[in-house]
């Protein structure tokens, strides 16, 4: 199995990345770690793909993050599912502030060491306005139009846990 998890910042992508993962039992790699080395300084972009090309020879795996330099096309195509989390502004916030006040001066898992938990004014905007550009948009849209099969866009948490709760069923029903 080979997911590909997409979607807005503060969404909740990492956590359901981690889910999936523990539920298929499947290697994880948040793209955030690949994109970002210590103090949040970007990483060179050559090595970054390098690691990605070299994660997806895994046989099965998850990958959050939607990074199109680091083989988004590619990861689109191996997926056996695309998940987009696609909620809007106002529940993105709230994830990220929790975020923020969860991990305030720490790192968390689904980012390099040393790149402590921040929120400052342009991740805000980002959060807030930028990340639901129409461009953006059109991009998740074009996904899903593309891979029809094989993607699921959630729009809502609600949606989301109905998921999950089917897939827990479908465990316990085997």
């Amino acid at each position: 199995m080979k997911i590909a998890v997409l979607g807005f910042s503060g969404s909740g992508k990492s956590t359901l990345a981690k889910q999936l993962a523990e539920y298929y039992n499947i290697p994880l790699l948040y793209l955030d770690c690949v994109n970002f080395k210590e103090n949040w300084v970007l990483r060179d972009r050559d090595e970054g793909r390098k690691a990605v090309a070299e994660f997806m020879k895994n046989e099965s795996w998850v990958i959050d993050g939607n990074y199109r330099s680091l083989y988004q096309k590619e990861r689109l195509e191996q997926a056996d599912r695309i998940i987009i989390l696609k909620y809007n502004r106002f529940v993105c916030m709230h994830g990220a502030f929790k975020r923020n006040f969860d991990y305030k001066g720490k790192v968390r898992e689904s980012i390099s060491s040393g790149c402590i938990e921040r929120m400052d004014f342009d991740f805000f905007l980002w959060i807030l306005y930028k990340q639901y550009s129409k461009k953006r948009k059109n991009h998740f849209k074009g996904i899903k139009e593309k891979y029809p099969q094989k993607t699921i866009v959630f729009k809502n948490r609600k949606e989301l846990n109905k998921y999950l709760d089917l897939l827990k069923n479908i465990e316990t029903n085997v």
